[in-house]
């Protein structure tokens, strides 16, 4: 097949898909009118879909992101890693303050490995750096500052690409980080802090499921919906300033328990939630991770949605809170900064000792 047939074939691919799944929505839409029958854990509350009303911003909001950038070497591994916390005072809508943390500009801190790593640890590994200095700065900007809300960028557990084996010697790293997670949960509680996780590119499934077990039943050929994303569904079902019903992280199977909550307490591992939330016109939406452990669940998503809504709607084609877009542009790493140390490093070295990957001194 030449060029020119493989860009025709994925756009009749592409159109097609999207054509059929806008009219197995549109048979959808009528269950998103009317109350749904709860059933168990699952689902959570009667509308599948809500309308939030935008609440001015009054109070203290908290962001925190990281950047890294890694170097593969022969004797060892190279990490950059910076972290970023940004916080925001708000009064009657505008913002009056801002504050940054550690500071403003901080040059990334280096992390060293001398362990022989096999090429899918070594990813893993820079990953659980990065969030291990994000759960930690994120914990110690919520003791200093106590603010309202503290959003995070990404999920609020780690994700299963994160998970090394178990015969892995960074597994014990692994287990460190979710006992990190653990006390970020406590110490938000105990400051009276909202923790709110922003997934900005969600591949979950999580909500399509349960519409498809729970909701449609057979009435409805679903299977148009098998593999579709959430927000690739609720990209059709959503209006701008719309909500999906809360739901569980993952649902109750006891032979196939989740590969991440499995290793967390299980007082937190049934306190984490998710709902979507379309703060744009012209963006998806947006996945919001909380945690609920008691009291009803609709006020809960109520009091966080119109301030995530609030903070994700100040441009029409992307929906982020601004303080994780601020935290974001502070925390980006580029390569020159990883070059910067591997080459102040080679030079108190001297020529004699080899360090270099072959393939990065291939003459020609």
């Amino acid at each position: 097949m030449n060029l020119t047939g493989l860009i025709d074939e994925a756009v009749n691919s592409i159109s097609g898909m999207h054509k059929t799944r806008k009219t197995l929505v549109s048979s959808i839409m009528p269950l998103t009118k009317k109350p749904v029958k709860v059933d168990g854990r699952d689902l959570l509350e009667e509308n599948l879909i809500s309308t939030v009303e935008k609440k001015q911003l009054n109070g203290t909001l908290a962001g925190v992101d990281s950047g890294f950038v890694g170097k593969d070497l022969l004797a060892f591994n190279l990490v950059l890693v910076r972290c970023v916390g940004v916080v925001f005072d708000y009064k009657q809508g505008k913002l009056e303050k801002a504050k940054y943390f550690p500071s403003f500009y901080s040059f990334p801190e280096p992390n060293l490995s001398s362990s022989a790593l096999e090429s899918d640890e070594f990813q893993i590994s820079k990953s659980l750096q990065r969030l291990l200095k994000e759960v930690g700065t994120t914990r110690q900007i919520i003791e200093e500052h106590s603010p309202d809300y503290c959003f995070i960028d990404g999920s609020i557990v780690p994700q299963y690409a994160d998970k090394p084996r178990n015969e892995s010697t960074i597994h014990e790293f692994y287990r460190h980080l979710v006992n990190e997670f653990q006390l970020l949960y406590k110490t938000a509680e105990k400051q009276g802090t909202e923790l709110v996780a922003c997934v900005e590119d969600s591949r979950g499934s999580r909500f399509r499921s349960i519409l498809q077990e729970k909701i449609m039943g057979a009435s409805i050929n679903s299977k148009p919906l098998d593999n579709c994303y959430d927000t690739i569904l609720l990209d059709y079902l959503l209006a701008k300033g719309e909500r999906s019903m809360a739901f569980t992280y993952s649902g109750e199977d006891a032979k196939r328990p989740h590969p991440i909550l499995s290793d967390f307490e299980e007082r937190w591992a049934k306190s984490i939630h998710a709902f979507y939330l379309r703060p744009c016109e012209f963006d998806r939406p947006l996945r919001i991770e909380f945690l609920h452990s008691k009291g009803d669940i609709s006020e809960h998503v109520n009091k966080i949605a119109p301030i995530v809504y609030a903070s994700s709607c100040m441009h029409r084609e992307y929906a982020y809170p601004t303080v994780l877009i601020e935290a974001d542009l502070h925390a980006k790493l580029n390569p020159d900064e990883i070059n910067l140390v591997y080459d102040k490093i080679m030079d108190k070295l001297g020529r004699n000792i080899r360090i270099k990957m072959r393939r990065d001194y291939r003459p020609f």
